[in-house]
């Protein structure tokens, strides 16, 4: 029988820590999408990053394998609580970049290695998210952990989409994968899947898994995983469309939108 936590902070009972955390998340989306967007201090890596120095399937590995060992030693550190609440979302949190470092070795195909920097940049964004969604979940999260099992309908329905959002970035990373012939690095614009709708589908179902991610924990931890994403993704994507809008002169334009299918 899973056992029933006893703590009580929740989002009637904000405290200091609480207040502290929203306002980074909020400093944290706004400079996400701000820098993004307006290419101030973007992240180099893909097709906006110049020859690095450390080998592609290493890098990426590394830095999606830190924010795991980060969550789990939090959660270490917290005591191991082990209600179904805090073994499902560390499960779903680990599945999601245990599935990232799988791509990373047997998917992804790299035409460069990568910026020592952006492997240290990117293993502390994803890290310290790691580190304040563990915190927030397995610590400030007592009402949702003891109200888990009373609502089977949003734990299942926030499971599937979770799940097909995951399928949905798995999909179309594979199709990226599989875009050029073996020994080209030409980049070519993608098709097949949601790529006639959208610029980036593979940002999309990662979305779509966070949000999953966040409706089975409901607490605003996993809002706070969540929204940052959708901040720095949706920027990502924007400089993605300019970037092709700019390098083929077949590209569709407006006929695709950057990340929402029919909406943005």
């Amino acid at each position: 029988k899973a056992v029933v936590s006893t703590q009580s902070t929740g989002p009637s009972e904000l405290s200091t820590i609480d207040y502290g955390l929203l306002a980074v998340c909020v400093v944290v989306t706004f400079s996400n999408y701000v820098n993004e967007y307006l290419q101030l201090y973007p992240l180099q890596y893909s097709k906006f990053a110049p020859e690095g120095s450390v080998p592609a399937r290493l890098g990426w590995f590394v830095l999606y394998f830190a924010p795991m060992v980060v969550y789990v030693a939090v959660w270490k550190f917290l005591g191991a609580p082990n209600t179904w609440y805090d073994l499902l979302m560390m499960g779903l949190y680990c599945a999601h970049f245990t599935k990232r470092c799988l791509e990373t070795q047997f998917i992804h195909k790299y035409s460069k290695d990568i910026l020592f920097k952006t492997v240290v940049e990117i293993a502390s964004f994803y890290s310290f998210g790691g580190l304040v969604t563990a915190y927030t979940l397995h610590e400030l999260s007592g009402p949702a952990r003891e109200s888990f099992l009373d609502d089977e309908l949003r734990v299942k329905v926030g499971l599937g989409v979770y799940l097909t959002g995951q399928l949905c970035n798995l999909l179309h990373h594979y199709i990226l994968a599989t875009l050029r012939p073996a020994g080209t690095f030409k980049y070519v614009v993608p098709t097949g899947g949601l790529f006639g709708f959208v610029v980036c589908p593979q940002y999309l179902g990662e979305l779509v898994s966070w949000l999953g991610f966040a409706i089975v924990g409901y607490s605003y931890g996993g809002y706070m995983s969540y929204i940052p994403m959708v901040a720095y993704l949706g920027a990502r994507s924007h400089h993605t469309y300019r970037w092709y809008s700019t390098k083929f002169d077949d590209y569709p334009g407006q006929k695709t939108l950057k990340l929402w299918p029919f909406v943005y």
